[in-house]
């Protein structure tokens, strides 16, 4: 499928996956260590059934002092754009209602996520059910991608505090069909970088797959912008994706991780893409006038970004004049369409459309929708 001659490739969008699913690919041990979570229960706006532990909420108005009571609502007072018609409610139970959305959109492809309450597990000190969830989700994912394997693909899941059952995991998914990269969840004030987590990269380089750095900000594990935003949602909103991204990929980059993987490819997702030029100048000053907080690396950051294995999706309010300045400063190797798909930040079913009529080189346009999350998740195995 093609739409207006264009292959169209999401290389950001997401998967609940809700309890009322998840709970059939539990085994009996997780199952039993679920009781302790029942004061966590609780149900989105569409009544799917998530836990929110370790949730923080954000009910003051700017220029206000006062703080309305938000407990117990998932980003009160988030809308997103409007939308003529919202994705099935069952793109999760039916992995075919997910693939009627994509048709209807005009999407060939989706790598899925996660949604961002599945975060929570990393506030728990019980280590062993988050990591039982993780397999969980591995299991539900084998079965809900199975039977479109050359439209949906996701990615392995990696808990920061059990190394070994990671690594486990990345062996025994890492040359399924539909793993097509590793999501690391570390816990608030786990560095990206941290030793501890070596054997995860080595193991993702191993296989192929793909690093993806995705930011959660309503949900932990959070980043720094949704931690001092004076309880403000549009603050948050506004500053935590980014900002996390921005750390995220300066931290794995510094750190020498493409030295030792030569062959390791990163994406950096639902961080905007505006601010990348701008900081890869600035990474590049430092990593020049702050040499003792790095180790010594082969390339300038900027180079790493711009050598074919480092990419970033594109928030599509951005727009094309600011995404046409950012491929013009960094290249046409980098950016990739995203549409966050089915999130309320999502401009479904219009998403695809809105990028199509930009007035972009056609060129440029297919490496946007295609080229380049092609060789982000070269897992996939399309071409």
């Amino acid at each position: 499928m093609a739409r207006d001659g264009y292959k169209i490739f999401d290389s950001d969008t997401h998967v609940g996956p809700y309890m009322e699913i998840l709970t059939d690919f539990l085994t009996d041990a997780e199952k039993a260590r679920l009781p302790d979570w029942e004061q966590y229960k609780s149900a989105n706006k569409m009544g799917h059934v998530i836990y929110n532990k370790g949730q923080r909420h954000y009910g003051r108005r700017l220029g206000s002092a006062s703080v309305e009571d938000t407990r117990g609502k998932y980003m009160a007072g988030f809308t997103g754009p409007e939308r003529e018609r919202q994705p099935s409610p069952r793109v999760d139970n039916d992995p075919s209602e997910r693939i009627k959305d994509m048709d209807l959109e005009g999407v060939d492809v989706n790598l899925t996520l996660p949604s961002g309450w599945f975060g929570c597990w990393t506030a728990s000190d019980d280590v062993p059910l988050e990591m039982g969830m993780y397999r969980a989700f591995h299991r539900w994912m084998d079965a809900y991608c199975k039977p479109y394997p050359e439209r949906l693909g996701g990615v392995i899941l990696a808990c920061s505090r059990d190394i070994k059952g990671s690594v486990e995991e990345i062996r025994r998914w890492g040359k399924s069909r539909w793993a097509w990269g590793v999501l690391v969840y570390a816990p608030e004030g786990v560095p990206i970088d941290h030793p501890d987590l070596e054997p995860i990269w080595a193991e993702a380089a191993n296989f192929d797959l793909a690093i993806t750095l995705h930011t959660f900000t309503v949900m932990p594990p959070y980043a720094p912008g949704g931690l001092d935003t004076w309880g403000n949602l549009f603050v948050q909103r506004s500053a935590a994706h980014p900002w996390c991204g921005m750390r995220n990929m300066a931290a794995l980059i510094g750190s020498g991780v493409m030295d030792r993987y030569p062959k390791l490819r990163i994406g950096t997702l639902e961080a905007g893409h505006g601010w990348l030029p701008f900081w890869m100048k600035r990474l590049d000053e430092h990593a020049d006038t702050i040499k003792s907080a790095l180790p010594e690396l082969k390339c300038k950051p900027s180079d790493y970004v711009k050598n074919g294995r480092y990419f970033q999706s594109i928030e599509i309010p951005e727009g094309r004049e600011l995404t046409e300045a950012v491929i013009d400063l960094v290249g046409e190797g980098v950016l990739m369409y995203a549409s966050d798909y089915p999130h309320g930040e999502s401009h479904f079913p219009h998403s695809v459309q809105t990028v199509l009529d930009w007035k972009m080189n056609e060129a440029r346009k297919r490496t946007l929708f295609w080229d380049n999350a092609v060789k982000l998740y070269a897992r996939c195995g399309l071409s």
